[in-house]
């Protein structure tokens, strides 16, 4: 089985072009939809989509950008983005 990484960039409202990332989480999960409900629980609201993408801001004006990829989907992101 794959296992499902958390993958994501964060900016703040006020600059938005000054960011960090790409962090990978600690914690792998087993399926897309774990690591979409974990994402979701986080935001309090649903903010995945149907590509396990996501983007929200918190109430201190970090904005959240990711997804929930497998490693080769990451690869395949990573190679499309220029992100090395």
């Amino acid at each position: 089985m794959n296992s499902i990484l958390l993958v994501f960039f964060t900016l703040n409202i006020h600059n938005p072009s000054t960011y960090t990332g790409p962090e990978i989480s600690d914690r792998m999960f087993k399926l897309h939809s774990d690591c979409a409900e974990f994402v979701n629980t986080v935001a309090q609201l649903n903010v995945v989509d149907r590509n396990y993408e996501f983007e929200f801001a918190s109430a201190d004006g970090l904005i959240f950008k990711g997804g929930c990829y497998t490693k080769s989907e990451w690869s395949d992101k990573k190679a499309k983005y220029g992100i090395i």
